[in-house]
């Protein structure tokens, strides 16, 4: 493989890592589309599991559309909010907080009536002597436990009032990461005088405009300022301070703590709402309190809000379950959540986990992509989203967390799919390799099989048991001399051409050519159990074919070489010994040389194939005779050879075993086989050994 290929598979196996950086980069910087995704599932949780709809704890006096109708248009005469607060009273309500605001002196009392009135001493008397709406008010709301709500402002305003007071439980001051605003629009200093607190209304509307947290606590011109709802809360505990609590790091706020009750929050003050379906039961129509012919309800201390459900007075939110609710009914919620205790949590640790998760997930399914056939990954990427949103659905429903799967979900996706692509990629350019350099060493089947299972080829060296085959032409050079050039080329070529289809018939591996030399391997670079037997097999065919060509391309003039085959087997060295820039395939170690040195033996021998022991003894069956114990060159111990034959022979194996066991009845067996058979070298060369006086069947062909 070339260097560019190199650095485009390196290139490759970067990409999913490259893309897992990508995702942690999104995941930090906290895009809007990635949180778009993450609060679709967040809001899609609530839906799945709402806060149950008990019987409300906390009453919505509604301005409503019919209020509206009936008493007049907003914003109604103190008067008759005072009137509606002593209604309240009666009924028995509790804590009374109003979510709105009375900044501006009310425009129907009487001496605010004066300037619209044509000037009279008189008149101006009398109407100064009736009572003022606002002062009306002002001592209905002190006769009440009420609580006056307030917007935040964020250029400077007023401070938040000291009407509670804040104790931090440990650490600093956990202020830091708090809202901070320049200060509120407050109502007139004669009602938050009357009044027992003061908080804030104000929400934090997300992207999409649904509210999914609320402040319970900010920070607005340097002091702390509670919500509507904590406010409420307090004065109906009964206490008078909030109790801070702080987070690990004792600067980040934890939780706000009211009595025994202890509200968990985010470090910068937000409370996560946990919704229920809105109910028309906890809302009473204000006109229905105001009118003196209906009986009151028993509110029996339970808490009161004033708010409205009117649209002309636009305070309408979205809510995770997809309902247009009035703002009233936030702060509602909020508070029958906290006394119900019914938290909604997104800790530090379970984002820390979910970080930990998208990373290590997304590791080790790098690795799956790169190991895993393409079935078990599809499954994966089908178990992985069900698996991570049906935890997240479990912690929510069991625990009230609200875990994020969505962000280690498409980090895992992203890397799964980039590990996907450079497996493609990886593996076309390796089939395309494969192609290119295995076309001219093994059959085409062969290739074939290795494109399609690239896993079963192994080109690291390696030890392993495999067969050799190597082949030689008697007197090729002496025929090079004699033969013209163009007939020599296009003999050899042709010779070539049959001996390489058979290897490949076979499934061996052509390990090279030399001149008129061809040497062929089996089991490698694909192991085959069968090695042997195939090496053999193909050795006999081998051997037919170059008989054929030879008698087929002899002529009295010119008689084509004798073709000498060598077959062995044994454990070997295989892999590229070519260096970095060429692909040699080939197996190094002393049965490759046996091989060869068995070729060689023929042409002592007179034979035309020489099989070792080791390779015949995993062909079972295949019939051969023996030629004897061979001392070949660089070996210190003999090699047992055998000849391939067409069927059993037994008429030799008796004389051979006589010569084996050195008994003197072995020459005239031999004398009797060559006589009968003209046309058999090897027993003519056992014949002229016995004759020269050997005895045994240890032939020394290493001198």
């Amino acid at each position: 493989m070339n260097r560019d290929g190199m650095a485009g598979a390196r290139l490759s196996a970067l990409l999913p890592y490259l893309g897992l950086l990508l995702c942690a980069f999104v995941y930090l910087l906290d895009s809007t589309p990635l949180t778009a995704a993450r609060h679709a599932y967040f809001d899609q949780l609530q839906r799945w599991h709402p806060r149950p709809a008990d019987t409300s704890q906390v009453v919505v006096v509604d301005i409503d559309e019919q209020s509206l109708q009936r008493l007049g248009q907003w914003p109604w005469p103190r008067s008759r909010l005072a009137e509606l607060l002593r209604r309240l009273a009666r009924a028995d309500a509790g804590v009374i907080g109003f979510d709105m605001a009375f900044s501006e002196p009310d425009r129907t009392s009487p001496e605010a009536m004066l300037e619209l009135w044509p000037a009279s001493d008189r008149l101006a008397e009398l109407v100064r002597a009736l009572p003022d709406h606002d002062r009306q008010f002002a001592e209905a709301v002190a006769e009440a436990k009420a609580v006056l709500g307030y917007p935040l402002q964020t250029l400077p305003r007023l401070p938040p009032p000291d009407k509670a007071g804040f104790t931090v439980a440990a650490g600093t001051a956990p202020d830091e990461d708090l809202f901070r605003f320049g200060g509120r629009l407050g109502s007139l200093p004669v009602l938050e005088q009357a009044a027992r607190g003061l908080g804030h209304f104000s929400v934090i509307d997300g992207p999409d405009s649904i509210v999914r947290q609320v402040p319970l606590l900010v920070f607005a011109e340097g002091r702390r300022a509670p919500s509507l709802a904590l406010e409420m809360l307090r004065l109906h505990l009964g206490v008078d301070a909030f109790r801070l609590e702080t987070d690990a790091s004792g600067r980040g706020l934890a939780a706000i703590g009211i009595g025994t009750l202890r509200i968990p929050t985010e470090t910068n003050g937000l409370a996560w709402l946990h919704y229920q379906p809105r109910q028309a039961s906890a809302y009473l129509p204000a006109w229905q309190l105001l009118d003196q012919s209906t009986t009151l309800p028993a509110l029996q201390q339970r808490m009161v809000l004033v708010g409205s459900s009117a649209s002309l007075l636009h305070d309408t939110r979205a809510t995770p379950l997809g309902e247009q609710v009035p703002g009233v009914e936030v702060h509602r919620q909020l508070i029958e959540q906290m006394l119900d205790r019914d938290w909604l949590r997104r800790p530090g640790w379970l984002i820390g986990c979910e970080v930990i998760a998208m990373l290590a997930g997304s590791l080790l399914l790098i690795r799956f992509a790169h190991r895993w056939p393409a079935w078990p990954l599809a499954l994966l990427l089908l178990a992985l989203p069900i698996a991570a949103l049906g935890f997240g659905r479990w912690l929510f429903a069991s625990a009230g967390l609200i875990a994020d799967p969505v962000s280690p979900l498409l980090a895992w996706a992203t890397c799964l799919s980039l590990a996907s692509l450079s497996r493609l990629y990886r593996s076309d350019r390796r089939q395309r390799w494969i192609r290119q350099a295995f076309s001219r060493y093994v059959s085409p089947n062969l290739v074939r099989h290795l494109v399609e299972q690239p896993d079963a080829l192994e080109l690291g060296g390696r030890r392993q048991e495999c067969s050799f085959v190597f082949t030689d032409l008697e007197g090729f050079t002496g025929f090079i001399e004699k033969t013209p050039p163009r007939d020599a080329v296009g003999l050899i070529n042709s010779y070539l051409d049959g001996m390489i289809a058979i290897v490949f018939r076979h499934e061996g591996t052509l390990v090279g050519i030399a001149g008129d030399g061809m040497i062929a391997m089996f089991a490698a670079p694909v192991y085959q159990p069968d090695h042997a037997a195939r090496a053999l097999a193909c050795a006999i065919d081998l051997d037919r074919f170059a008989h054929d060509f030879a008698n087929g391309h002899s002529t009295a003039a010119h008689r084509f070489c004798r073709t000498r085959i060598g077959v062995n087997s044994g454990e070997v060295t295989v892999g590229n010994f070519g260096g970095s820039t060429m692909l040699e395939y080939r197996a190094l170690g002393d049965p490759v040389n046996s091989a060869a040195r068995l070729e060689a033996a023929n042409k002592v021998l007179g034979t035309r194939v020489c099989v070792s022991a080791t390779t015949l003894a995993g062909c079972q069956g295949a019939p051969a005779r023996p030629i004897g114990r061979l001392l070949l060159r660089g070996r210190q111990q003999p090699l047992t050879a055998f000849e391939p034959v067409a069927e059993p022979d037994p008429d030799y194996e008796q004389a051979f075993e006589l010569l084996r066991h050195g008994n003197t009845k072995a020459l005239a067996r031999f004398e009797d086989l060559c006589r009968a058979r003209t046309d058999d070298p090897l027993c003519a060369f056992h014949l002229a050994r016995l004759r020269s006086g050997a005895t045994g069947d240890l032939i020394d062909l290493a001198g």
